[in-house]
């Protein structure tokens, strides 16, 4: 090669510092592998039998949610949650998961699948039950 034909752009950097950022993106490159090495997150695919199941819970008071809040709840889809919504405004709140069949729709089966979604009353003066979040 001629000098005519070598015509490299020169570095805006500083040679140091080129080497000090070469330095710098190895050392988190291993720092990076071994952080994967050592956590078992090294490439392997993950077994889906084996991982454990994460489960989410969540509980809405039904005498105050929101139609999107009700939505959520299991066998509740737009319309039901929205007999729902008209049921409470036109005969109060619900004072227990068996004044929920009084909602077109709902009945045993649904009841059964959304009651661990509510919240239920922790009633002093007398024994706790299927009793929802409410007062008339």
């Amino acid at each position: 090669m001629n000098a005519e034909t070598d015509r490299s752009l020169p570095s805006l950097l500083h040679p140091a510092i080129q080497n000090a950022t070469a330095t710098l993106s190895l050392v988190a490159m291993v720092t990076i592998a071994g952080l994967a090495y050592w956590t078992g997150i090294s490439g392997r695919p993950i077994d889906r039998e084996a991982a454990r199941a994460v489960q989410s819970t969540f509980q809405i008071d039904l005498n105050r949610a929101e139609k999107r809040e009700l939505m959520l709840l299991p066998g509740v889809g737009e319309r039901t949650a929205e007999r729902i919504l008209e049921d409470r405004e036109r005969n109060g709140p619900f004072l227990s998961f068996h004044d929920l069949q009084r909602v077109p729709g709902i009945g045993p089966k649904t009841i059964q699948e959304i009651s661990p979604h509510c919240r239920p009353v922790t009633d002093s003066g007398g024994p706790s039950g299927d009793r929802l979040v409410a007062e008339r």
